[in-house]
């Protein structure tokens, strides 16, 4: 299979699922992709993108946790899923120029 058509069946999937992602989600998921695991360096992360969540992070994290996408490993790391990988990696394709 095609990188195209790979992308293109993710996109399908993702549209069936009907699932709601939100930019600041993204943004959470991209600092967790760059290394950002703790709650505090996430929350600085995500100030780096313009961001100020303040406790708004926390539901956001909850959020993500239930959906699926991140997952707690300890009190304060959080790591991604491989479903949140590949929302990622779906959200980058469609964002690529």
């Amino acid at each position: 299979m095609t990188m195209e058509r790979e992308i293109v069946e993710s996109i399908r999937r993702l549209r069936d699922k009907m699932v709601k992602i939100d930019i600041i989600d993204v943004v959470i998921l991209r600092c967790l992709s760059e290394g950002a695991d703790r709650y505090t360096e996430l929350e600085v992360c995500v100030e780096n993108y313009g961001i100020t969540l303040r406790n708004a992070l926390a539901n956001r994290l909850l959020k993500l946790r239930e959906r699926g996408y991140v997952m707690r490993n300890d009190r304060e790391l959080y790591v991604l899923t491989d479903d949140g990988r590949e929302l990622l990696k779906i959200v980058r394709a469609l964002a690529a120029p």
